[in-house]
Order: structure tokens, then C-alpha cells, then sequence
């Protein structure tokens, strides 16, 4: 399964990111899930129940980091 959530600036993937990718690898170990981004997008792959846990943390994440700006 897989599912992709838009990201409105490039430095919210920068900030979700995080330094050497160490937040999205957190997320893909916690989820069981791949993890990649694409012009504007993060695509999510995995199990159809993980993926949408994962992609709801996701949105969650960049809703602080707007916040935070």
C-alpha cells in the first residue's frame, strides 16, 4: 500500500527530516514502513494499517513545525 502527503515548503521536509534523516528513520522502524521524498511529496509504503498511522504522525509533525516557524 501506499499513500503520499503534499508538503506546502521545503522546509518543512528539511525540519521532519531531520539531520541525517534520523526522524524519518525513526518513523520507519516505529511504523514498519519506507519513507522517501519526491519533489513536494512524501510517499509512504508499507502495510496499508501502518501507512496510515505513519502519514497521520507525518501530518501531525508538520503541523508543529508550522507552529514553530
Amino acid at each position: 500500500f501506499e499513500q503520499t502527503v503534499d508538503i506546502e515548503r521545503i522546509e518543512q521536509i528539511v525540519n521532519l527530516f531531520g539531520n541525517f534523516d534520523e526522524n524519518i528513520r525513526l518513523l520507519e522502524k516505529e511504523y514498519n514502513v519506507s519513507i522517501t521524498s519526491h519533489s513536494g511529496h512524501i510517499k509512504v509504503i508499507g502495510d496499508t494499517e501502518n501507512v496510515i498511522k505513519a502519514c497521520s504522525a507525518i501530518e501531525c509533525l508538520i503541523k508543529l513545525i508550522n507552529k514553530n516557524r
